[in-house]
């Protein structure tokens, strides 16, 4: 692994500046949240959402569209499952989120993030009956009681009142469709570019997403075009659905799938910070227990893998998470 990746590092970039391109990487998906909460009672969500992802489809076009032209008969032979990708990975992620972050802090957002290794883990099992450690069982249970703390504020009476913050929930629902999209990737079909992939799966969320926004039209939700706004648009477009994804195909095969994933670990920390300094949100002490609980979870469920999966994973898993991280 060593040598591909110091033949990939001459051949591409060199192995500090990939490292650099995945800290760029960690920033731009963390801020993705504190843009999300600043965009809360200015840009409707429905709206947030379609513009957003109606110019991530033009960019994706600017540099898939030849390769998308030339595969459009396996695109029409698979529509059904592509709609299912933007479904999931892209509506059924992106609304939702932004809708929690109408009622939630980007704090909660940024740790809840945290977890979704913990969810797609749990997800896979739900959903193909892949085999799980019990390291990885104890992980995923860690993940979920770290994240209820977070939800309920570690307070029973919370819950007991009925008094749960629908931002947390509508968060929650956002990383559930985000892990059912994660785990779907298996049936990604291989016949298909990357770039025609994304590309055909942005289109269709797209459309998919076009009746809401039609909604926040006539209901009259409609936002100011003032700098602000549009600066939170542009952020969105461009970092955490764009770049990110370029930077991230530059660097994980330089620095390999294993540094790749702890650099993730960066996010929801950054995250954090950049709620406190560009939100003046502040950290409780059920958001300090909540997150040592849950990435106690991902290191057991990361320890829990059986080690032959792992190798025979290896290099499929860095083309995994390249197609998926970008779209957060």
């Amino acid at each position: 692994m060593a040598e591909n990746n110091n033949t990939n590092t001459k051949t591409a970039i060199p192995y500090w500046l990939a490292f650099v391109f995945l800290v760029i990487g960690a920033f731009s998906w963390a801020g993705s949240s504190v843009a999300g909460r600043m965009a809360s009672g200015n840009v409707p969500p429905f709206s947030l959402s379609f513009i957003r992802w109606f110019f991530v489809a033009l960019c994706f076009l600017a540099i898939g569209g030849k390769q998308t032209w030339e595969q459009r008969h396996l695109i029409a032979h698979h529509w059904k499952l592509l709609v299912a990708f933007g479904l999931f990975g892209v509506v059924g992620f992106t609304v939702p989120y932004y809708v929690g972050l109408q009622f939630t802090v980007a704090v909660n957002a940024s740790l809840m993030n945290a977890s979704g290794t913990l969810w797609i883990v749990g997800t896979a099992f739900l959903m193909t009956g892949e085999t799980i450690t019990r390291k990885q069982s104890v992980g995923v249970a860690l993940g979920f009681v770290g994240t209820v703390l977070i939800v309920l504020r570690a307070d029973l009476a919370v819950l007991s009142q009925f008094s749960i913050n629908i931002g947390d929930m509508m968060v929650l629902v956002a990383f559930f469709s985000w892990a059912v999209y994660t785990v779907m990737l298996r049936w990604k079909p291989p016949e298909i570019g990357e770039l025609a992939f994304l590309t055909s799966m942005t289109i269709f969320a797209v459309i998919l997403m076009a009746p809401l926004y039609v909604v926040d039209l006539v209901q009259g939700r409609s936002f100011d075009k003032n700098f602000d706004n549009i600066a939170i648009i542009t952020y969105a477009v461009v970092f955490p659905s764009f770049i990110s994804y370029l930077l991230w195909n530059k660097a994980v095969p330089v620095v390999g799938a294993s540094v790749a994933g702890m650099a993730q670990y960066l996010i929801p920390i950054i995250g954090v910070a950049l709620s406190v300094i560009l939100l003046g949100e502040t950290i409780q002490t059920y958001h300090v227990a909540g997150i040592a609980v849950i990435f106690t979870g991902v290191w057991l469920v990361s320890a829990g893998r059986r080690t032959p999966a792992v190798d025979t994973k290896d290099t499929n898993t860095e083309n995994t998470e390249t197609d998926n991280r970008d779209l957060r």
